[in-house]
């Protein structure tokens, strides 16, 4: 059993990168689809093949940690006693505690044995090029023109709408491909900059072929033309190279703190580079009359919010071929794609302040739906989730929610601060930088936190809480 479940931390990754393909639909009702994906399969089978070892987990974290861990996730379930959505409160609170616990396990077992850490390390570098490759596929096959049943294109992301396509991998959206490409892109800058730290990273081959991953991954995040994992990128990737910097420092180790700084900023705008131009090429090539400058100019219109604005003038006199040829549905920055979402979060916080139950203690969780849709039946439907997680859960879970849930996190990083204090028998703040990986740690979960403000949901959302202990 023990080997089943090391295969299965292996194979966390590819489970986490099919988080919406393949998907088994079980129906839907007024507020929820049912459906259940490869991620989840992953929790279940994790969940029942951990249950023999329930006993020595339970030992080796103590009650007091237990009863830490599984007081969000039981505040989650004792909503459904006020939800305005029993059936969606009972089905995500039961998806929470399932990744509580593969969480928990997860730590357990890579605290047991390095070996299944580095194999996940691997697992998660290797996945994300296959996916990577995947997106590229998907976009070479939306411009020779096969049908989004077989590309596996969401219905915003084919050619028509930009001029060029632009990819969600096995994710139902872009964004959450580019959430999902965060983690493996942040570890590949972080062992560029810190080569020492791998055992892999031996030869000046080894070096090659890493930069070369990384510029394939990162072209990838931005290929997949999502402003959110787009922008937590650019910030993480800023404080990965600061932490490293002062990290490093305070060792005073060997360390080049030019290289730290200007190579990963070289392979990123370098990676930036290269979608761009895959962005004016597929425009080129497009059974639209976009061209490689147009294509280009309107994506960096869109990432810029409209603030940066290359795009050509219209023409006088098109030219037959350009009169003849389809004309793709935006000419640059979307602003309803920004108003849309503005507008969901503040119907939400109107909702929240609708009724003195939901401030206090919320709609329940995964009720978000159906209160807007009670509140403002006339702009929005019960199916519609916010787009910013923060508010979804100040709307689903009340102040009291909040509060458990900043309590918790609280207490929870102050007992990591105060077990690295006396292992390291150093000061609170040099306690942080005890761990090797600390600076990559916090990048990622900053990243994350980042683009929470641009979704909400769980299930296509389970690598946010479960990536990140890759690193502990």
């Amino acid at each position: 059993m023990k080997k089943f479940i090391k295969i299965l931390i292996i194979l966390l990754p590819p489970a986490l990168f099919l988080s919406y393909h393949p998907v088994i639909s079980l129906g839907s009702d007024s507020a929820m689809n049912f459906e259940f994906s490869i991620a989840e399969i992953w929790l279940l089978v994790f969940f029942l093949a951990s249950l023999p070892f329930a006993k020595k987990i339970a030992k080796f974290y103590g009650w007091k940690k237990l009863s830490l861990a599984a007081a969000i996730p039981f505040y989650f379930s004792l909503s459904v006693i006020w939800s305005t959505n029993r059936v969606r409160t009972l089905l995500t609170a039961g998806l929470f505690w399932l990744i509580v616990f593969a969480a928990l396990n997860l730590i357990y077992w890579l605290k047991k044995d390095s070996r299944p850490g580095c194999a996940l390390a691997k697992s998660l570098i290797i996945t994300a090029v296959v996916a990577s490759v995947f997106c590229w596929l998907q976009c070479i096959l939306d411009l020779a023109g096969i049908s989004r049943e077989y590309t596996l294109l969401c219905q915003g992301c084919v050619t028509a709408k930009f001029g060029f396509p632009h990819p969600n991998g096995f994710a139902i959206e872009p964004q959450f491909m580019g959430n999902l490409l965060l983690t493996p892109v942040l570890l590949c800058f972080y062992l560029i900059i810190n080569p020492s730290i791998s055992k892999i990273i031996k030869t000046r081959s080894h070096k090659i072929i890493l930069v070369a991953i990384t510029i394939f991954l990162t072209a990838t995040l931005f290929l997949t033309f999502s402003r959110g994992a787009i922008y937590a990128f650019v910030v993480a990737l800023v404080a990965e190279i600061i932490l490293t910097i002062i990290f490093r420092r305070k060792l005073t180790q060997k360390f080049s703190v030019k290289i730290a700084i200007f190579k990963p900023i070289i392979i990123a705008v370098a990676a930036f580079g290269i979608s761009l131009c895959a962005q004016g090429v597929f425009a080129t090539l497009a059974p639209t009359n976009d061209t490689f400058y147009s294509g280009i100019a309107k994506s960096i219109h869109q990432l810029s919010l409209g603030k940066i604005d290359l795009r050509p003038a219209e023409p006088a006199t098109p030219t037959a071929a350009e009169s003849s040829a389809q004309t793709s549905q935006f000419s640059g920055y979307v602003a309803e794609s920004t108003d849309v979402r503005l507008n969901l979060n503040q119907i939400a916080f109107n909702a929240w302040r609708s009724q003195p139950q939901y401030i206090l203690v919320g709609t329940g969780l995964g009720g978000a739906g159906n209160a807007m849709h009670q509140a403002f039946p006339d702009e929005i439907g019960s199916k519609e989730i916010v787009q910013n997680q923060y508010i979804s859960l100040l709307l689903e879970t009340g102040i009291v929610g909040w509060l458990i849930i900043v309590v918790i996190m609280a207490v929870t990083i102050r007992i990591v601060i105060i077990k690295n204090k006396k292992s390291a028998k150093t000061s609170a703040i040099k306690a942080l930088f005890a761990q090797p990986l600390s600076p990559l740690l916090a990048s990622v979960i900053l990243a994350f936190l980042l683009t929470l403000l641009f979704f909400s949901g769980l299930p296509n959302a389970i690598h946010i809480y479960l990536f990140p202990l890759s690193f502990i």
